[in-house]
């Protein structure tokens, strides 16, 4: 008769255990560039890092992760509308309803460097030696730290709509230097080894930004269960370890 009896119990002891942690909800932008989000022919998420970090963050919960690719216009209705619960690659510098939203602790920078060809004649040091040099970025973004540069240094900022296009450029000898995030340049040389063999990544830190996971009002896990779990990461050195595998391999 006990047997009866445990069995029933362990089986709603288990709906009650699964119930307690439901699966976390992740936006994902899909015009993050690879390797922030890489996507199917069917426009869904098939790797990345957002997906490794995901995954590694809902683990940390006690849960699993449910991934929704959304398009960047619609990333800030459904975090304020909790479509989703988090969307991580965030700031609140770049959401214009950052103040309706939670926010977690730092999770992972975004790191900005400079890379050249392996026969520029400069090591760069920083802005000034860049001085005079044709720059290429991407079209619409800001770069503070290279204010000083354009107005006063005679550098030359040249446009271009993505990373692939402007070193391109480089290689064509159309622009001196690319600046770019670390992880798209290290994706970048990875679908592209032998051109990639023809770049320098040098030493000056452009920027570095911090991500967080922004958090949606009715999000089924709060900021501090959230800020848990990135601190709990952080411990194992887990993020570390993805971040890791993403890096710009030099031999």
């Amino acid at each position: 008769m006990s047997t009866l009896f445990y069995r029933p119990g362990w089986l709603l002891l288990a709906a009650t255990t699964a119930q307690a942690a439901p699966p976390l909800h992740i936006g994902v932008a899909e015009s993050d560039a690879a390797p922030i989000v890489v996507l199917n022919a069917q426009r869904q998420l098939e790797s990345g890092l957002s997906k490794d970090l995901g995954l590694a963050l809902a683990q940390a919960l006690g849960s699993s992760a449910r991934f929704s690719v959304l398009s960047r216009k619609h990333i800030e209705p459904a975090l304020e509308q909790s479509k989703v619960d988090v969307v991580c690659n965030a700031n609140p510098a770049w959401f214009s309803n950052a103040a309706k939203l939670g926010w977690t602790q730092d999770f992972y920078p975004q790191i900005e460097r400079v890379v050249t060809l392996t026969s520029h004649l400069r090591t760069v040091h920083g802005s000034q030696d860049l001085a005079a040099q044709r720059v290429g970025v991407i079209r619409g973004y800001h770069y503070p730290a290279l204010i000083p540069l354009w107005q006063n240094s005679g550098g030359i900022r040249v446009d271009h709509p993505h990373l692939d296009s402007g070193l391109k450029a480089l290689q064509l000898g159309m622009i001196d230097a690319v600046i770019s995030s670390e992880l798209e340049l290290a994706a970048w040389v990875k679908r592209n080894p032998q051109p990639g063999q023809q770049l320098r990544l040098q030493p000056w830190v452009v920027s570095v930004m911090q991500t967080r996971c922004a958090v949606a009002p009715s999000s089924r896990y709060s900021v501090a269960q959230l800020n848990q779990a990135i601190s709990l990461l952080e411990k194992q050195g887990k993020t570390k370890r993805i971040l890791q595998s993403y890096s710009w391999k030099t031999s």
